[in-house]
């Protein structure tokens, strides 16, 4: 063939930025804030800004397009298997290549986030036209309900080829503009209509037809599991038919509001508390705050990087008339310059401070990834419960463990081993260092954003797991 053959090295890398993502939103119309708003993303099982699965394939293909015939193209199947987030490095892998197909990968950190398999000179069939009403692109992400995507149909435009084609010069040269259009139109059929703001891309079956002609892309839905939240679509646009797979992917957790958790303990309570809620922004920390400021507590919530929801708890929690301060607090720094603005002396202090616990892992075991677990839950603890001790003579702490050491979930080994740790330390903390009283529980799994999949799991209501650890601390103290 007319190509430069097939090897396992790399043929070609790239560091994703946050430029290249609003390029690619801007040329596909697929601007769904798993992709695009770094907080959001936070919240989704992508744990960050996840890179358009479809964006990738393009670059990969283009990457290949100067060494390999892609103007025979007639057949794409693409599997996203990972996500590649803002600031990871792919690089493009060709492992087999001849006259007939060639099969890529992109991958991360040694770990396949990707595949590509290629056929070249296959007949492409007769394009059918495009029947329903074309509609816009809307501003924003569609929130499909569950009981309408399995009936979900329509067209949407496309936008002017020009954009995203000058994403993928050479590969538009080989398969022409329109074609590189309809295929950017399969990222925005799943981020912006179904499953639309609640999506993950799974898969693409792409049969490339004889015409290129139109500006639309047309869309069924043929099958929706709700027990496996996968959905099944049919799509045509200019130049191709395709066969795409995604999944309903989880909500973001609602927090538990404070009306409800007042409702669970008795004014004035807490009245004789001033507590220290390390990550206090979400989940356990947030239903922590509330509960304790609800029974007459003074709280102080730090937050990491999610400011915005920190300032949602406090507010909530002023709302209600209870007492609240919000301070930034990362683990990697010291303590004491962070609490300059602390305005108590802390009596309890909570640690809930966590980095992601599941992550794409390319060992068993992750030195950086073990090292980064035990700053956190570790290193961090230490410090912050000298310090409440330099600022009071007494402290009463609570160190959160985990079930999952005796469970030994897969993939969560630096995770379980710095929790382990963690218990030894406080232990030992709590015997040797006079007036420093530490409660240690093993929480089971919690209702969390961190926690969540695709498939239902069972998960405890941070509030009912709290209270009787925050009753069983003040009593103590």
């Amino acid at each position: 063939m007319d190509g430069a053959g097939s090897s396992n090295a790399p043929l070609a890398s790239r560091i994703w930025s946050q430029e290249h993502q609003i390029a690619f939103a801007q040329a596909t119309g697929d601007v769904n804030p798993m992709h695009m708003d770094g907080q959001a993303a936070r919240r989704t099982l992508a744990g960050g800004q996840a890179v358009h699965g479809v964006h990738a394939a393009l670059w990969a293909l283009d990457a290949c397009a100067d060494a390999y015939p892609l103007a025979r193209l007639s057949a794409l199947q693409m599997r996203f298997e990972r996500f590649v987030l803002v600031g990871d490095c792919s690089a493009l892998v060709v492992h087999e290549a001849d006259a007939g197909q060639m099969r890529l990968s992109l991958v991360v950190d040694g770990v396949r986030v990707a595949t590509i398999q290629a056929v070249l000179g296959g007949e492409r069939p007769r394009a059918q036209p495009v029947a329903a009403a074309v509609a816009a692109i809307p501003s924003g992400p569609v929130a499909v309900a569950p009981g309408t995507i399995g009936s979900a149909t329509g067209a949407f435009r496309l936008p002017g080829a020009a954009a995203i084609a000058a994403l993928a010069p050479r590969l538009a040269r080989a398969i022409g503009p329109a074609r590189v259009a309809a295929l950017g139109g399969l990222s925005t059929l799943v981020g912006m209509f179904v499953p639309g703001l609640h999506s993950i891309l799974s898969k693409i079956d792409v049969t490339f037809t004889d015409e290129a002609d139109g500006s639309s892309l047309a869309y069924t839905v043929k099958r929706f599991q709700p027990m496996l939240q996968s959905v099944t679509t049919q799509a045509s646009g200019p130049g191709l038919d395709a066969r795409v797979e995604s999944f309903v992917r989880p909500r973001p957790v609602e927090q538990e509001s404070w009306a409800d958790l007042a409702a669970l303990v008795s004014p004035g309570e807490f009245a004789d508390v001033s507590a220290l809620i390390v990550g206090g922004g979400r989940g356990l920390g947030a239903a922590t705050a509330k509960l304790l400021a609800a029974g007459g507590g003074a709280v102080c919530i730090t937050y990491a990087s999610g400011a915005s929801e920190a300032e949602a708890v406090a507010r909530e929690i002023r709302d209600g008339g209870g007492r609240c301060q919000v301070v930034r607090c990362a683990a990697a720094q010291p303590v004491g310059p962070q609490f300059e603005s602390l305005a108590m002396r802390p009596s309890q202090l909570y640690h809930f401070a966590t980095p992601r616990i599941f992550r794409q892992k390319r060992a068993p075991f992750e030195p950086a990834c073990f090292e980064e677990m035990m700053r956190v839950y570790n290193y961090a603890f230490y410090d912050l419960s000298l310090f409440c001790l330099e600022r009071r003579d007494r402290l009463a702490a609570f160190y959160p463990s985990t079930t999952a050491i005796d469970e030994a979930p897969r993939d969560t080994l630096e995770y379980v081993m710095a929790k382990t740790a963690g218990e030894t330390l406080a232990t030992t903390l709590a015997r040797t260092i006079p007036n420093l009283q530490i409660v240690i529980e093993r929480l089971p799994r919690v209702k969390t954003d961190q926690t969540a999949t695709i498939f239902p799991v069972p998960a405890a209501p941070p509030g009912a797991l709290m209270l009787p650890i925050i009753r069983r601390l003040s009593s103590e103290a």
